[in-house]
């Protein structure tokens, strides 16, 4: 769509009463809060834009026969497609040179079609979509052509949205909590880049030479003898046990390096990360 994200934050949900830290004391002038926070939490769409749910948030289209949604006279707007004609003359429809027969504006999508394909989201294509800032070449890009939902067979899926009607819901908890409309990843691709990002925004300083998803695992794969094939899998061992490493999961074609006492972990490839069931440890 047109919102710059990695992964969208859809809602932020607090409620109940939070324990102000200590770094807050000193502008703390003891008058109580009317809404006491107590627990914090994020809902956000895994690889889904937001104006995949969100583009026209208050204002749902309420056809005949489906949940009707209908949002407090007060509610703000949201940095959506209801803005500067991104609905009916939207870059990825007018850039028909780079999109082709697959050039749409965005168009609603009904509680039928609430299955759809999934969309491209890996790092370079979402790079190429966004096209140096000019927004317009997703479905190029990143669109995938459907079904599902029937009917809909070219890569213009990815303009579709939903609305009040369909997410009713998510629409529900934004009326009653807070909505982030503007909340903008700053790296490209897929889940837990998305994820990182939103918590935490870093690594903690684990780069490409400390990965042991990288150089080592690949050197031992491609080890002369399984003595010296060994000696890297043991170096990589050693790298997650002491230093936390994280390893790369979503080239396929690489290995998953667990600390040698831990037990029922694998790499499920259709998914492309790591399964802990019933994982323990031994000594």
């Amino acid at each position: 769509m047109h919102k710059i994200l990695a992964t969208a934050l859809s809602a932020l949900l607090v409620t109940g009463q939070f324990a102000a830290p200590a770094a807050a004391g000193a502008q703390d002038d003891g008058t109580p809060t009317a809404t006491p926070i107590r627990h914090v939490v994020v809902i956000f769409g895994e690889n889904i834009s937001f104006d995949h749910y969100w583009a026209t948030y208050p204002y749902a289209t309420n056809p005949k026969g489906e949940p009707a949604f209908y949002a407090d006279p007060h509610t703000p707007s949201v940095n959506g497609l209801l803005h500067d004609g991104l609905l009916t003359r939207n870059p990825n429809f007018l850039n028909s040179a780079v999109n082709g027969t697959a050039a749409q504006n965005p168009f609603r999508l009904d509680r039928s079609q609430a299955a759809t394909a999934d969309m491209d989201h890996d790092y370079t294509p979402e790079q190429e979509a966004f096209h140096a800032g000019l927004m317009d070449s997703f479905p190029a890009f990143t669109g995938a052509a459907g079904p599902p939902p029937t009917g809909l067979t070219t890569k213009g899926l990815v303009m579709g949205y939903f609305d009040g009607n369909t997410v009713t819901a998510l629409w529900n908890y934004a009326q009653r909590f807070a909505l982030n409309d503007n909340s903008y990843g700053t790296t490209f691709g897929p889940s837990s880049p998305g994820a990182i990002n939103l918590i935490s925004g870093q690594t903690n300083n684990v780069t490409d030479s400390e990965n042991a998803g990288s150089d080592i695992i690949n050197d031992g794969n491609t080890a002369a003898t399984t003595a010296v094939a060994d000696n890297y899998y043991d170096e990589a061992q050693q790298i997650i046990q002491n230093e936390a490493a994280a390893v790369g999961l979503y080239d396929q074609t690489m290995s998953i390096a667990v600390a040698k006492n831990l037990h029922d972990v694998w790499l499920e490839k259709s998914q492309g990360e790591p399964v802990f069931e019933d994982a323990y440890f031994t000594k």
